[in-house]
């Protein structure tokens, strides 16, 4: 599927002009003076003062800081010719039914600062990469490559057969701590929303399951917290 994005907001939009500046076709913008947009001038980056009132339209938040840009259209890579160009030290990171955007944006940015070399959600049991999402992830959903899957299980027996351990991160006697837990050079980590978690399909077919052992009286964790966490942990 291909879309126009829009992200949102000054430090959002800094950080795509710093990694991807191409990527940029227009900026809205209700302010004269920014550095920021000091910075798009500087690579001839067109840009439209408009009323406040039109970019809160345009993106459907407040929180856009009088910033909003248009990029090229997303382009999401086919599963197949992904797996055969994997490396063979490689960290995938599934989402399973996150649908809060500022917990999606969280965990992208997480994935960005680990070097996660992928990020698997569904076009049905996901939120779409939106404004909310992108400002969230500080414009890590511009820089992770994204796979937008419509069948999660047959996903994840795909990265499996391509030499991936498919890891379920779960609470449970049947869990592993990732305290001694030692994660495989190509692992498929599958996350899930808070309260619903993992879908028990995917836990059926996963090879294995690993939990944050936690010391205080709480028994959880934000998923974004979780997600990063884990993430460092499989890292090494």
């Amino acid at each position: 599927m291909n879309e126009e994005p829009l992200i949102m907001g000054k430090n959002c939009l800094s950080e795509v002009l710093k990694t991807n500046p191409k990527s940029i076709q227009k900026i809205f913008t209700s302010k004269e003076d920014d550095p920021v947009l000091k910075k798009a001038k500087g690579f001839n980056i067109p840009i439209q003062f408009v009323p406040k009132a039109r970019l809160t339209a345009m993106v459907n938040s407040e929180s856009h800081q009088g910033v909003v840009a248009k990029l090229r259209e997303r382009t999401y890579p086919e599963l197949r010719p992904f797996l055969r160009t994997s490396k063979e030290k490689s960290l995938i990171l599934m989402c399973d039914g996150i649908t809060d955007p500022q917990n999606f944006g969280a965990i992208l940015r997480a994935a960005e600062c680990f070097g996660v070399d992928g990020v698997v959600f569904s076009k049905n049991r996901s939120v779409e990469i939106t404004p909310v999402v992108t400002k969230a992830s500080v414009g890590a959903s511009e820089l992770v490559p994204l796979l937008r899957v419509s069948n999660l299980a047959e996903t994840m027996n795909q990265f499996q057969k391509a030499g991936f351990t498919a890891i379920v991160a779960d609470i449970g006697e049947h869990s592993k701590s990732i305290d001694t837990f030692t994660f495989p050079d190509k692992t498929l980590l599958i996350l899930g929303a808070e309260g619903r978690g993992v879908q028990p399909l995917l836990k059926k077919k996963a090879d294995c399951c690993v939990e944050i052992p936690l010391k205080g009286q709480i028994d959880s964790l934000n998923v974004s917290q979780a997600a990063s966490i884990l993430l460092f942990k499989a890292r090494g």
